[in-house]
């Protein structure tokens, strides 16, 4: 279980660090003051878990951009002086909260939860796909031909069916067996995986940049870039979509194909 930890106080910083190490199953990737620095690491899908100071001055940007994050964001546990800030850190999202100062006891007990709280994850995870790749051998079995090219949708809104043209869609976001179609004025779900709707997709005119998100390429207003390469791709509707590591290559490809270039802005903490 690879971890991190936002603390600001140096003392605690090391002594939390020194603790954590002792467990064998556990490898500290790093401990830091600085809320950037955290984010850099979590954003590189580098930690399953960070201990945050529920006392930093920064916290609240922190939580901000790990809930962006959803659910690539890793476990958290926050770490108080206080016996009554645990109540509070559970509403903001902790799987669990550390009094200062820390027994070992009570720290041993508290990785054990969060190991069990992964593998939970990591098996959640695997149902999905292997269910993805169910559905998606059913629909080819379904439609040999005709279905794989539809062009149209059909999707549930307002107590009625609505034809969707491909023309009309923005983006989509997969949403837990369902998808999310956005349109340029308004969204519509519609039970659907990811798999089943890339098959539908026509290719020249649609890009997966995430595992949970295809774009309409027509609809890129930019592609904005951090010191780590491509991160984000900004749509004529305003939303900024993620972009995936595993699929910043097929968008990089799609710039130079349309010699569009990216613009370099500092990625939002």
């Amino acid at each position: 279980m690879r971890c991190a930890i936002l603390e600001s106080r140096p003392l605690a910083r090391a002594h939390l660090a020194r603790a954590i190490q002792r467990h064998a199953s556990v490898k500290v990737e790093m401990d830091t003051e600085s809320v950037s620095s955290l984010l850099s690491i979590c954003d590189a899908d580098a930690v399953d878990v960070i201990f945050l100071d529920a006392d930093h001055s920064e916290l609240e940007i922190a939580l901000v951009a790990l809930r962006e994050m959803g659910e690539r964001a890793p476990a958290s546990v926050m770490i108080g002086d206080y016996p009554d800030r645990a109540l509070e850190a559970y509403d903001r999202g902790a799987c669990d909260f550390l009094l200062r100062p820390i027994e070992a006891t009570r720290l041993a007990v508290s990785i054990q939860r969060l190991q069990q709280l992964l593998a939970n994850r990591q098996a959640k995870a695997r149902a999905a796909l292997l269910e993805e790749a169910l559905a998606d051998l059913r629909e080819r079995a379904a439609s040999v031909g005709t279905a794989a090219c539809a062009r149209d949708f059909w999707v549930s809104g307002h107590g009625a069916r609505v034809r969707i043209g491909q023309s009309e869609i923005v983006w989509l976001e997969a949403a837990r067996g369902y998808v999310y179609f956005h349109l340029r004025s308004r969204k519509l779900l519609e039970r659907m995986t990811m798999k089943q709707l890339e098959a539908r997709l026509d290719p020249d005119r649609f890009l997966r940049v995430h595992r949970s998100a295809i774009v309409n390429v027509d609809e890129i207003a930019a592609a904005l870039r951090d010191r780590h390469g491509l991160y984000a791709v900004e749509l004529t509707n305003g939303a900024r979509v993620r972009v995936g590591r595993k699929y910043r290559d097929g968008l990089s490809e799609l710039i130079q194909q349309t010699q569009a270039r990216p613009r370099a802005e500092d990625a939002a903490a």
